[in-house]
């Protein structure tokens, strides 16, 4: 690829630390969205390819957010309760969230989505940034 999208333009410029090699749940990530940023968690690793990921809650991103000893932000595991459900017949617990996997042009991407797509999530630093423009 020779040319960057104008769509991965704020992905390019915004990646500050995008580790793939030690996943687990509590770290957290960025997801580029155009010029949007979204603070994200993973809250399940069901491989070392795929990940689930849910939005990060205020006040997680403003009160929880901890430093690991590789400078990776994650969210403690006591406060993972936020991002479980019950499910239906009410025999487990259920973690939140799209699953995403790791592409292999090494983006994660949301399942189903193309290689180049928007949406890609990079683990290590969660950060929040809604363009005022729009």
């Amino acid at each position: 690829m020779n040319v960057i999208p104008v769509s991965m333009i704020n992905e390019v410029m915004g990646v500050q630390k995008s580790d793939n090699s030690n996943l687990y749940v509590g770290l957290c990530g960025t997801m580029f969205v155009g010029s949007d940023r979204y603070a994200m968690v993973i809250t399940e690793v069901i491989s070392p390819k795929v990940v689930r990921v849910d939005h990060m809650n205020d006040e997680d991103y403003s009160k929880n957010i901890m430093i690991d000893e590789n400078t990776m932000e994650y969210i403690p595991v006591n406060k993972m309760s936020n991002y479980t459900r019950v499910n239906e017949d009410k025999t487990n617990i259920v973690p939140t969230g799209i699953i995403f996997k790791l592409r292999k042009n090494n983006r994660w991407i949301r399942q189903g989505n193309s290689l180049w797509g928007t949406g890609a999530v990079h683990f290590g630093h969660a950060d929040n940034y809604m363009d005022p423009s729009f």
